[in-house]
């Protein structure tokens, strides 16, 4: 691991594991800060709410009553060692407005907290986390009941919130429901010994079509590598998670205090079935998970290499499928009978790097899902140059395979503008990320017309290292239909810091390109020629507070083909009464333009943001996004299995805008967020150096979700004549009749899919495919 400042080592108040390699092998969890400090650039600069300023939040949102009447700590936050309520429980998430810059409206909500593990900090340290590529339609509530509330000081802990303003829900009928999955860590002293802790926690969430803004969130606590008070056992690798909660993870016993005998041996994969977890620890150490009701052991102390896995989601081939790779070059798949070896997946290919990804966007024929792994080709110099994508069919076996290598340049057709690699490659996938996570570095979707799309960030060749501030994101696209079809790359993200200079981002803010000014074009729902730049994407060697490392996340697609990922940039900013360039942090979209293969960059969330909790009823202000650590890609920054690839709700695609926010089925970005309990304006942590230590503000690690707030519009049914007889002759011959004009007095709209446009072909499909006891 690269060194550590310590201006890092003070603010996160956390001496970090795992320095040492074995064998090659890098495990340290390398936690970013580089945004962290913006709390001292926040003291320097009067920052505007560009983004994301809203009347309503949130999610596991809630404040402390302050029992101990000092500052903000201990705050409420559960720790993931207590018996019941530590291992699950069930509360209401409320999301709130947000709108880009370019005038798009999602809706966002910390969706979980970590957990409470040190009396030091309010929670522990994020690491990676995802949401799952597929969600369960017409589905049971996963909890029969949740907590609701909607004042300050309530919430789930009794020690530290007032339950008393605690009420009780019970959501009727079925739902869509998806997961999501995150990893903390921290590290603590049990008696003489530091211990690296780790924790793994599965989220299902609940939500009716026809009110998105509200979640059911059922938290559980997956697995633990050590127990209240004692040592750790092992140490993990977080992968994904799928909507029916099994969450799969690495895990290994590198480092762990031990005792020896309980030490896990070997590589390992797990599979947590998280609805079946008790209300005690789910230890994992030799013996494997102490909860085994709950706990597959796939992979069993093996003496190979193995990075971090993903896996085949149960309701794509229905099962729970472990899918993975070694440093042998093989991907690794769970069967019936074991884990098997494969190299089928890579052809034409030297070798594998990283993680695999999974998306359910089947691009071949004969695949329930596709997975993509970065590798080297023959012609590569041993550069890793390419990426292979690969069908896989109910059981994960490989239908089909295709490598793809990047070209000597990468072109910008929005501005016409050239980024030449230099002999670099893709390497988002070095130093932790291996074997902490995230999976994968390799975003995978199809487009509208059914092009696949696949991208990844690539370094320039003149720095070496997973430092490199100098990086694009390459996409490729092609027609996975016909084998060898040609393939075209664009540039949808670059920085080029040798000439000070990166892909401009677009806002509607006028002229000036900076919020709140008041100038011509600003504000007026449209971003045209009246509106400049808001800034551009800024290399974080221009940001004196931030780490090395690269300057752009992985990237991670929708449905539709845009892109959303992390990055450094420089933004237009009234400070006083100047507008200036003010460097920091954002999480990016990248609008796609399918004519003309251009991606179009808005903000979406930068760090300052700020929002006001539904439940919680008190703001808070977003303080860390991440994204590089000391040498490298962030474990908690964006990955491909941060966003789900089908549209919203399993909606039609092809039948939305391209730039809809409902082609997002979801997206989690890892976060910290703080909260001015006392309603001075001022979002204070009282754990970071330098700030009021007596502050009552509160901070927490969470996960963030971004999705669409929009309700559905509802379909038609199969009894369109409301005879009370469903999909009969009668049905299908007064639907035509009202194709034609002629609509009887009880039936349903012509509009049948409820999108605006009457007798259309959609209307007909649609109406065909309920029919068939489809969704619409």
């Amino acid at each position: 691991m690269g060194s550590i400042s310590p201006l890092y080592e003070r603010h996160q108040g956390i001496r970090m594991k795992g320095a040492a390699t074995a064998g090659g092998r890098r495990y340290g969890v390398e936690h970013p800060v580089n945004d962290s400090n913006y709390s001292i650039l926040l003291k320097m600069v009067v920052l505007s709410a560009l983004v994301g300023c809203a009347s309503a939040a949130v999610a596991q949102d809630s404040t402390s009553r302050n029992s101990d009447l000092g500052s903000g700590l201990p705050g409420d936050a559960v720790g993931p060692w207590g018996f019941g309520l530590g291992q699950r429980a069930s509360y209401v998430v409320d999301l709130s407005p947000l709108t880009t810059s370019m005038g798009d409206a999602f809706g966002i909500a910390p969706v979980m907290k970590s957990g409470k593990t040190s009396t030091s900090r309010f929670t522990a340290l994020n690491g990676a986390s995802a949401i799952s590529a597929l969600v369960k339609q017409a589905a049971p509530y996963p909890a029969s009941s949740y907590t609701l509330w909607n004042a300050a000081t309530a919430g789930l802990n009794p020690a530290e919130n007032n339950t008393s303003l605690n009420t009780s829900v019970t959501p009727a009928g079925q739902a869509t429901v998806f997961g999501i999955g995150l990893m903390d860590f921290d590290e603590i002293t049990v008696g003489t010994a530091n211990v690296f802790t780790n924790q793994l926690y599965a989220g299902l969430v609940a939500f009716d079509p026809a009110l998105p803004t509200r979640l059911y969130i059922t938290r559980i606590t997956a697995a633990t590598n050590s127990t209240l008070n004692n040592t750790d056992r092992s140490q993990f690798g977080f992968g994904s998670i799928d909507a029916d909660g099994n969450l799969v993870f690495r895990a290994d016993g590198f480092n762990a205090a031990g005792p020896a005998a309980s030490v896990l041996q070997g590589d390992n994969y797990f599979r947590i079935k998280s609805p079946l977890r008790g209300s005690t620890v789910n230890l994992i150490d030799n013996n494997g998970g102490s909860n085994s009701a709950s706990t597959d052991w796939v992979l069993q102390q093996s003496p190979d290499i193995h990075a971090t896995p993903t896996a085949l989601p149960a309701n794509a081939g229905g099962q729970s499928i472990i899918v993975g790779a070694d440093l042998r070059g093989n991907a690794r798949l769970e069967t019936a009978t074991g884990i098997v070896s494969s190299a089928t997946h890579r052809p034409g290919t030297l070798d594998q790097r990283g993680n695999p990804t999974f998306t359910g966007r089947a691009l071949f024929s004969g695949s329930v899902g596709t997975c993509g792994i970065l590798t080297r080709s023959p012609f590569g110099n041993g550069n890793t140059d390419s990426f292979s994508l690969w069908g896989v069919n109910s059981i994960g076996a490989t239908v089909n395979a295709r490598t793809i290598s990047i070209p000597s340049s990468l072109n910008d057709p929005c501005i016409g503008y050239s980024w030449s690699l230099a002999g670099g490659d893709f390497k988002g996938y070095e130093s932790q990320a291996i074997f902490r996570g995230g999976a994968g570095p390799v975003a995978i979707t199809r487009d509208q017309a059914g092009r696949a799309l696949a991208a990844s960030v690539v370094y320039n060749g003149t720095i070496a290292g997973p430092s490199n501030p100098l990086v694009a994101i390459a996409v490729a696209r092609f027609d996975p239909a016909v084998p060898n079809s040609p393939v075209t790359w664009t540039a949808a993200a670059w920085i080029d810091p040798s000439l000070t200079a990166g892909k401009a981002i677009m806002g509607d803010f006028g002229a000036d390109g900076a919020p709140l000014t008041g100038d011509a074009g600003e504000g007026d729902g449209v971003v045209d020629a009246l509106d400049a730049p808001i800034g551009r994407l800024a290399a974080l060697t221009e940001n004196p507070f931030a780490l090395p490392g690269p300057s752009i996340s992985s990237p991670a697609f929708d449905a539709a083909g845009n892109l959303y990922f992390i990055a450094s940039v420089s933004l237009r900013k009234l400070v006083g009464t100047q507008v200036a360039n003010v460097p920091g942090t954002a999480l990016i979209r990248a609008r796609y333009q399918p004519d003309t293969f251009c991606y179009t960059l808005e903000v979406v969330l930068e760090v300052g943001s700020t929002f006001i909790g539904m439940n919680s009823q008190t703001p808070y202000q977003v303080q860390a996004l991440s994204l590089a650590d000391s040498d490298s890609a962030a474990t908690p920054s964006i990955w491909s299995s941060s966003a789900t690839q089908q549209a919203w709700n399993n909606a039609d695609s092809a039948s939305l805008p391209t730039n809809d926010a409902r082609q997002l089925g979801g997206l989690v970005v890892s976060s910290r967020i703080c909260y001015d309990v006392n309603a001075n304006g001022v979002f204070e942590d009282p754990t970071v150096p330098g700030n009021n230590t007596t502050s009552p503000d509160e901070a927490y690690n969470v996960v963030l979700y971004i999705g669409n707030a929009a309700a559905q519009a509802q379909c038609g049914t199969a009894d369109f004549n409301n005879d009370g007889d469903s999909g009969t002759d009668q049905d299908i011959e007064a639907f035509f009749a009202c194709l034609a004009g002629n609509c009887c007095p009880l039936c349903q709209s012509a509009d049948f899919n409820a999108d605006g446009d009457t007798g259309t072909d959609a209307d007909i499909e649609a109406f065909f495919r309920v029919l068939a006891g489809g969704n619409c």
